[in-house]
């Protein structure tokens, strides 16, 4: 059983691996793994590269 939470809402579920394992899959963003079997999870999430025009001034102003 994985324990997962619904990130825009908060709210936490207890489902069966191959559920939780698909719904990871379909919304990795709305789906945070809590718990594995029991044990504690702690889930790496990457960064979003935001597509920036380089005629503005934020790109000149922010370094990537």
């Amino acid at each position: 059983m994985y324990k997962i939470t619904y990130v825009p809402t908060g709210h936490v579920f207890e489902l069966p691996d191959e559920a939780a394992n698909e719904l990871k899959e379909k919304f990795p963003d709305d789906y945070k793994i809590i718990e594995k079997n029991g044990k504690k999870v702690r889930e790496v999430r990457s960064k979003k590269i935001k597509n920036v025009n380089s005629n503005s001034i934020y790109s000149k102003v922010v370094e990537e």
